[in-house]
């Protein structure tokens, strides 16, 4: 066997030996990854609710700001600084607000909370922008939205799962409490360091998807 085809045979089992991981660790904690899918789906409905039944002047004065926003991006862009120091303060609050109702015996249920809260949040751009623009809203999803939620998205579903699990484990086995929480801990780092990606992405490479279709809204 060529030395190049042995090399990418290694890298093929790795992958799969990652991938066998992950579909264990999913497997494992299937009604977690439900309960937090299931709150974020309810915030995303709620969202839905909340913004097809604003009303038209609410619209029109969303609509002012949008179109300003697109404005200001196709003529001068976005400060890429601006954008990335604010997301990595935004996720930063989260995984520390995560952490202390995790370690809360009875914080399993606002960690739900939040997912729910963040279901709206999220939910509530995309349904607005279609609301607002149509058809034409995909674009500023697949531009806007896309690249930075394909990493944000799975890895705040996973930290809501691990906050989950902590939390319910603390009702158990409480004398374990040290013991896990440095393991703990270290997941949420992990976590953190993909949010960071999320925000490399959303801070310099949507702005500029986003400049390149500001046009067409």
């Amino acid at each position: 066997m060529k030395p190049f085809d042995k090399k990418r045979g290694n890298v093929l089992k790795q992958s799969n030996h990652w991938l066998k991981y992950i579909v264990n660790c999913i497997q494992a904690e299937r009604a977690l990854y439900i309960t937090v899918l299931a709150s974020f789906l309810a915030g995303g409905i709620l969202a839905a609710v909340f913004v097809f039944t604003m009303s038209e002047l609410s619209c029109e004065e969303l609509l002012l700001y949008m179109n300003d926003f697109f404005h200001n991006m196709s003529v001068q862009g976005a400060d890429a600084k601006v954008v990335f120091f604010t997301g990595l303060r935004q996720n930063l609050q989260n995984v520390c607000l995560l952490f202390m109702l995790s370690v809360m015996v009875i914080g399993a249920p606002f960690v739900a909370g939040f997912a729910s809260v963040q279901g709206f949040m999220h939910c509530f751009t995309l349904f607005f922008m279609f609301r607002l623009y149509g058809a034409k809203a995909v674009l500023f999803l697949v531009a806007g939205m896309l690249p930075h939620y394909l990493l944000l998205a799975p890895c705040y579903l996973a930290l809501c799962v691990a906050c989950l699990s902590f939390s319910l484990s603390l009702t158990k086995e409480k004398l374990l409490f040290t013991r896990k929480l440095p393991l703990f801990s270290g997941k949420l780092l992990v976590f953190y360091a993909i949010t960071v990606l999320s925000v490399l992405m959303q801070s310099y490479v949507e702005p500029v998807l986003i400049r390149l279709i500001a046009g067409l809204f």
